[in-house]
């Protein structure tokens, strides 16, 4: 007698995206590595900070009498690393009196290798500054972004309210999920956002959007968030929002002599770091101050400090800051086009792909890949970010186009969401109408000799202009750091 078949264990669409949601890690390592990348190009400014700190501390414990030789000991092996730096860089100056062209440059590569170390410190510092805003912006972060955005429940006496509430909860059970909660932002922009975990999940959709959507397109945009909680999108753009926060600590770091919004920040959050229970508000609060840190014009104008004070007390004040004001310019440059080039593309790529692969899981789920495009292409124009700038991530929606200032670094979180006439063209392969454009791949380029060839000229135009950028902000780069890194460790030698 055959033995009857186990009984196959059944599992869900929910489930099953869950199990093989994209790998938490990636992101996670990524981001860490981001945030070392700011950590090492404001190494010049973090790593004396930190050895002066650790001296500091070590200093008073042997006058305390606790450890004494333990941490005599501390402050000796700082002393050496930093006498052995300074050491290093009269190498480096010796050997660029040997530089007298291009073809010398390699003999730079030794002696700046054994200066290489002394970013140890600050890459560390970046990854620690990375995961402390991370968990700490973690415990709120939606309800923040719930307050700040004054979103609400549906309202009982409004039929269309009601019946997207329904329609919500029809996705979310024939998903297999825990039917999330609804909450609506009462603004005429068109998009949605998805906050929380899978097990408890947060839609938000504007009144803008609901207005314009009919049944099929209400189920597919529901999929869509469904999936995307389904998937940690939230717990990834929560992580990507920690790298720019980090840079954003970092650029308030620069600013504390020049403005007091600096003070109040910093001081926000070592509250709130050691305090167990913080409202969303503070947390609010304290976020839209560190990106008042990535703002071109936080630095306020050398010639309005002390504006109010006497002429000569005002002149004094901004003599005495005049130093600070043009590191702080100076830093802010290079790390906003260090950031811009070099740290920014690896995250946009990474979210990107993450928002095409939700994309196609919210197709699967609604089976209706025209109906997930018809409210794009159709309110192409309306589509707006009903929130700052850095929060935008958590929109599934971002304009098709958008004027950035180039000296905004905000405008570094907006140029992650893929752009809708991209993600249309991707629809559009999966069986939506094409009218929203095609992707422009290698076969559409073949077809069109013309075409190929002006793309291919642009292409050979723009190569060496890029490589010679790219060339230029590694100089600039490697200038400030090594006149920072020699003047802070100089001043280290000095005081430990």
């Amino acid at each position: 007698m055959s033995k009857a078949p186990p009984p196959t264990r059944r599992t869900t669409f929910y489930d099953e995206l869950i199990r093989r949601r994209r790998a938490a890690w990636i992101v996670a390592s990524v981001c860490a590595l981001v945030s070392a990348g700011v950590g090492l190009v404001l190494s010049t400014i973090v790593t004396p900070i930190v050895l002066l700190v650790l001296g500091g501390l070590l200093k008073l414990v042997a006058l305390l009498g606790v450890v004494n030789s333990l941490a005599l000991g501390g402050v000796t092996l700082i002393r050496d690393f930093v006498s052995a730096h300074l050491a290093n860089f009269d190498r480096l100056a010796d050997t660029l009196d040997r530089v007298n062209g291009l073809g010398d440059m390699a003999l730079l590569a030794q002696p700046l290798a054994r200066l290489a170390p002394a970013a140890l410190p600050a890459l560390l510092a970046g990854m620690l500054v990375w995961l402390w805003l991370r968990g700490l912006f973690g415990r709120t972060t939606s309800q923040d972004l719930i307050v700040r955005l004054k979103a609400r429940p549906a309202k009982r006496d409004d039929f269309e309210e009601l019946q997207l509430g329904n329609i919500v909860e029809e996705v979310a059970i024939g998903a297999g999920a825990p039917p999330p909660l609804l909450l609506l932002i009462d603004t005429p922009m068109v998009n949605a956002a998805a906050l929380g975990s899978h097990d408890k999940g947060v839609v938000l959709f504007t009144r803008g959007m609901l207005d314009r959507l009919d049944r099929s397109e209400t189920e597919a945009v529901a999929a869509r968030l469904i999936s995307a909680i389904g998937a940690g999108d939230f717990h990834a753009a929560t992580g990507i929002m920690a790298v720019f926060r980090t840079l954003g600590f970092f650029l308030t770091l620069l600013d504390l002599p020049l403005r007091w919004s600096a003070w109040r920040t910093l001081g926000g959050l070592l509250l709130v770091s050691v305090t167990r229970r913080t409202g969303s508000d503070t947390m609010g609060r304290i976020g839209e101050g560190l990106e008042e840190g990535l703002q071109a014009d936080a630095i306020p104008d050398l010639d309005k400090i002390a504006s109010d004070a006497p002429q000569l007390v005002a002149k004094l004040v901004r003599f005495l800051l005049l130093p600070f004001y043009l590191v702080s310019l100076f830093y802010k440059l290079v790390l906003f086009l260090w950031t811009a080039l070099f740290l920014g593309p690896p995250l946009a790529l990474l979210w990107r792909n993450r928002c095409y692969w939700t994309d196609a899981r919210a197709v699967k789920l609604a089976r209706n890949p025209e109906a997930f495009a018809r409210p794009w292409r159709r309110s192409a124009r309306r589509i707006r970010l009903p929130v700052a700038k850095p929060s935008s991530i958590y929109f599934i929606a971002a304009p098709t186009t958008t004027r950035r200032a180039v000296t905004d670094r905000r405008s570094l979180a907006m140029a992650l969401t893929p752009a809708t006439s991209k993600r249309l063209a991707r629809l559009s392969t999966m069986g939506a109408n094409p009218r929203g454009g095609r992707a422009l791949d290698l076969a559409t380029l073949l077809a069109h000799p013309l075409r190929a060839l002006v793309v291919g000229a642009l292409v050979l135009l723009l190569v060496p202009l890029f490589v010679a950028l790219v060339g230029a902000i590694g100089f600039l780069t490697l200038i400030v750091m090594t006149f920072g890194l020699l003047a802070g460790l100089g001043i280290v030698h000095a005081l430990i």
